[in-house]
């Protein structure tokens, strides 16, 4: 899955704070034994620390900080997440432990993700479908501010609006977006046991062909 998943995550967390079960301005600690590697800022800050949790969000999403993953997915639950992301008409995109957590990988639990489920959420926030208008707006509006941007939208003007999440872990990589084109439109790739640099140069192509044809 790598952080593909973290887009659903951030769906479900503006959606409970649109309900009223928190704010997004509540804090959540993030104690210093709990940060972990891989992309992230809160590893690079001391001690523990009180972190909004719209910050944790836009983190997990524009850098894809593990760390604030981590802190959010503690937050919800994981029971309450599988539950919910059913109800959002996922049936194989889930999370079953916590980045880095080397205990739960041997037990066998790890996150999945499928590129239809991803791409079915990215055209409800693009219709303003999901949830409701205001839940779908903030979570575009997170999207993009998406510092990972040499995947889909690499090869695209760069003035094009384009709000995505990507996903990398060794021979992994993902991206998903919603392209702004004149006639805009989802794209979802992932792969898996692939040569990366060879992959994201399809991806980076493909979008472009894309675009192109929809940019007319």
């Amino acid at each position: 899955a790598a952080s593909l998943p973290k887009l659903a995550l951030l769906l479900e967390v503006l959606k409970l704070a649109h309900k009223g079960e928190f704010s997004l301005t509540d804090k959540i600690e993030v104690k210093d034994v709990q940060k972990v590697g891989g992309c992230g800022a809160l590893k690079s800050f001391p001690g523990d620390l009180d972190v909004e949790i719209e910050t944790l969000c836009r983190l997990m999403i524009t850098i894809s900080d593990n760390t604030a993953t981590n802190a959010l997915l503690r937050f919800v639950g994981f029971e309450r997440i599988q539950r919910d992301f059913k109800e959002m008409g996922l049936q194989k995109t889930r999370f079953e432990r916590c980045y880095f957590d080397d205990e739960a990988q041997e037990r066998g639990l790890s996150n999945y993700v499928c590129p239809a489920e991803i791409g079915m959420l990215l055209e409800q926030i693009y219709r303003r479908q999901f949830c409701c208008a205001e839940v779908s707006a903030k979570a575009e509006e997170i999207l993009l501010l998406q510092q990972i941007r040499h995947k889909i939208p690499g090869y695209i003007d760069k003035n094009a609006k384009i709000a995505n999440k990507t996903g990398e872990s060794g021979n992994v990589t993902h991206d998903g977006a919603i392209v702004f084109a004149k006639k805009p439109f989802v794209l979802v790739i992932c792969s898996e046991d692939t040569d990366v640099p060879e992959t994201e140069r399809f991806m980076r192509e493909i979008a472009l062909e894309i675009y192109n044809q929809n940019n007319i």
